[in-house]
């Protein structure tokens, strides 16, 4: 089975743009102040090919769009990949991950 990777950034960006669409109110500014960072780091975020999975999960409530699901859907066609998305999680947070009935978890060892 090939598998494909994405891109997390652009996926978050896409969503951005949407939520500022849809939303007047909403805004760079307002943003990071939900996600808890400095509004300098939102559109460098948008370049990240990873992401550390605390901060997706803010960022997936503050846009209304849930990128674990999207990312770790079971319901795709069978002759579609499956995506692949990199995320910085510490030893408790896999352990949380890893309790949750909602997730599954594959982990990929990079020996490099």
């Amino acid at each position: 089975m090939q598998m494909r990777n994405i891109h997390i950034g652009s996926l978050i960006k896409e969503q951005f743009e949407k939520k500022m669409e849809s939303d007047k109110h909403f805004n760079k500014t307002v943003f990071a102040n939900m996600i808890h960072v400095h509004r300098s780091t939102i559109y460098p975020m948008f370049e990240h090919k990873s992401i550390d999975i605390d901060l997706l999960m803010r960022i997936s409530e503050a846009l209304g769009y849930d990128f674990i699901k999207e990312v770790y859907s079971e319901k795709q066609d069978e002759n579609e990949c499956k995506p692949i998305i990199e995320v910085e999680v510490s030893k408790r947070q896999l352990q949380q991950l890893e309790s949750s009935d909602n997730f599954f978890v594959v982990l990929k060892i990079n020996k490099e």
